[in-house]
């Protein structure tokens, strides 16, 4: 199944579409789920003064009539408005994922970071430890967690679960996942109505119910 993309670029277009599945998931009850704010700190010069951002009343306002800013936007009106010192924050390390919520209407949690590749396989360099780690600690508490990965060439998405993900790194030497093995084994995210752009939680759903929710049904082949 090829899904019409939105957004100029893999990264910020894949990012934008889960933004507005979210919304959809949302709106339609099934579940509440926000990217994570990015902890971090700005440096700032003994002599300089901290100051902020004025951001001007603007006319972008998505479908729920709030205004809503891009990066670009944002990007735009620093450089307008000569302020410099907002490219000196400073990213910590996180170990939670990109993504993190709830699911109705039980309240299950979920977690997962999204991961774009233009590649026929995504590479566990591409993967943090850290946020692996983090993953398999909620996942053996029972909530949904893994990663959504696009394969932009396939125009494809998937949710791979990291109970699987520990499975090929243990008992296998490859250091990736071809694509082959998701589309052998897993549900691709099929593409939904408005802003639902692809129903990935259905693919969990029906993951799990192949699979069980812990995936010790699930039998490991490359």
């Amino acid at each position: 199944m090829v899904l019409r993309r939105r957004g100029a670029e893999t990264g910020s277009g894949f990012q934008e579409a889960i933004n507005r599945t979210n919304e959809a998931y949302e709106r339609a009850g099934r579940a509440c789920i926000t990217r994570k704010a990015i902890p971090g700190k700005y440096l700032i010069a003994r002599t300089e003064r901290r100051r902020g951002l004025s951001v001007p009343s603007i006319g972008l306002n998505d479908s729920s009539g709030q205004a809503r800013l891009t990066a670009s936007d944002l990007s735009r009106m620093a450089k307008a408005g000569r302020t410099d010192d907002w490219r000196k924050f400073i990213p910590e390390s996180k170990a939670e994922p990109d993504y993190g919520g709830t699911i109705g209407p039980d309240g299950r949690a979920i977690f997962y970071d999204a991961k774009t590749t233009r590649r026929d396989a995504l590479d566990f360099d591409n993967l943090h430890a850290h946020q692996i780690g983090f993953l398999e600690r909620m996942g053996a508490l029972g909530a949904v967690a893994g990663f959504l990965v696009e394969f932009h060439k396939w125009g494809e998405v998937y949710f791979l679960p990291v109970q699987v993900l520990a499975r090929w790194r243990d008992e296998q030497s490859r250091k990736s996942l071809p694509h082959r093995f998701f589309a052998s084994h897993l549900i691709p995210a099929r593409a939904g109505k408005g802003l639902l752009i692809y129903d990935y939680l259905a693919a969990v759903a029906e993951q799990e119910q192949r699979y069980g929710r812990d995936y010790r049904k699930f039998v490991l082949t490359a």
